[in-house]
């Protein structure tokens, strides 16, 4: 791991575990190099920082971004633990290195700080393995007075040389390359910490989104419960004239059936008062009839008599 990657990594320390509270760095050293040893992913991430350790670098009073933000970091470490300790173990099987059977002979290290004040140091572990030699190579980083793994786990094979001669312009244009590389690294973390600015701001906004948006589902719970009554009020209102309407229509049938019940009555009425007066005019008839009759038989008599008479006085 180079000092460019080391400054992303600083402000992107994105994970919590267990951990090995480590004060000296020997101690530290041998505990990376036992998880080696073992070719234990976890016995690396027990050595990062663990969530009090992280949650110390956040000045904020927003809890839960500093939650998903210390969370983020723990994927990130699980990811780069588990990368670094499968490329070792890729590259110890492709070089025939056994790492079970490497043995540390020196430490070497020197402490250095980034533009933020953090502490960091990348380690050489110096290790052999029978005849052959190997530097075991991994960033250490230093946060509230205790060391912790970094990351960038590697391990190169020692080529002893009889006789070397310095090649300068080479160092050269390898301290060339390293100052570009922390260039490149400082304006790479400049930008990343403001993608970090971006994405909480970004987060902000999606709160505030989200927010707006109950307000206005609020408004339309609302709105809609104000339709509901009011179409509930339409249909009360609409079964009382519904019901209105039937009275109305059962008064009027009842008044027509009293017309008809009426007008039976009065048809009976009139043909009662027809039939008295047929009879009363055949009762006339028959008075009549009997009084002419009666007058006939008066005046027959008279008749009879004033003939017996004459008679009379004919004999």
């Amino acid at each position: 791991m180079n000092k460019g990657k080391f400054l992303l990594f600083s402000f992107f320390l994105g994970f919590f575990s267990g951990q090995v509270k480590a004060q000296e760095l020997d101690y530290l050293c041998d505990s990376v190099l036992k998880a080696v040893n073992e070719e234990s992913e976890k016995m690396l991430k027990d050595l990062s920082p663990k969530y009090s350790d992280l949650k110390a670098l956040f000045d904020t009073n927003d809890v839960d971004m500093m939650n998903y933000q210390i969370g983020l970091r723990q994927k990130d470490l699980e990811y780069h633990a588990r990368k670094d300790m499968k490329s070792l173990r890729k590259f110890a099987k492709r070089e025939n290195i056994s790492l079970a059977k490497l043995e540390k002979t020196e430490y070497i290290y020197k402490i250095d700080s980034n533009a933020e004040g953090f502490r960091y140091t990348y380690a050489q572990a110096k290790c052999v393995n029978g005849t052959r030699q190997y530097i075991l190579y991994f960033t250490l980083i230093e946060l509230n007075e205790d060391w912790f793994y970094g990351e960038g786990l590697r391990v190169e094979k020692v080529v002893v040389v009889k006789q070397e001669v310095p090649d300068y312009d080479k160092i050269d244009r390898e301290l060339e390359r390293k100052q570009e590389a922390r260039e490149k690294a400082r304006v790479k973390a400049e930008e990343d910490k403001k993608k970090q600015e971006a994405l909480i701001l970004k987060q902000k906004e999606k709160v505030e989104k989200e927010l707006l948006k109950a307000e206005e589902e609020a408004k339309k719970g609302k709105e809609k419960e104000e339709k509901e009554r009011l179409k509930a009020e339409q249909a009360k209102q609409r079964e009382i004239d519904k019901e209105k309407k039937l009275k109305e229509r059962e008064e009027a049938r009842k008044q027509r059936e009293q017309e008809k019940e009426d007008a039976r009555i009065k048809r009976e009425e009139a043909k009662k008062q027809k039939e008295e007066a047929r009879k009363k005019l055949e009762e006339e008839k028959k008075k009549k009839a009997e009084e002419k009759k009666k007058e006939e038989e008066k005046k027959k008599k008279e008749e009879e008599k004033k003939k017996k008479e004459e008679e009379k006085k004919a004999n």
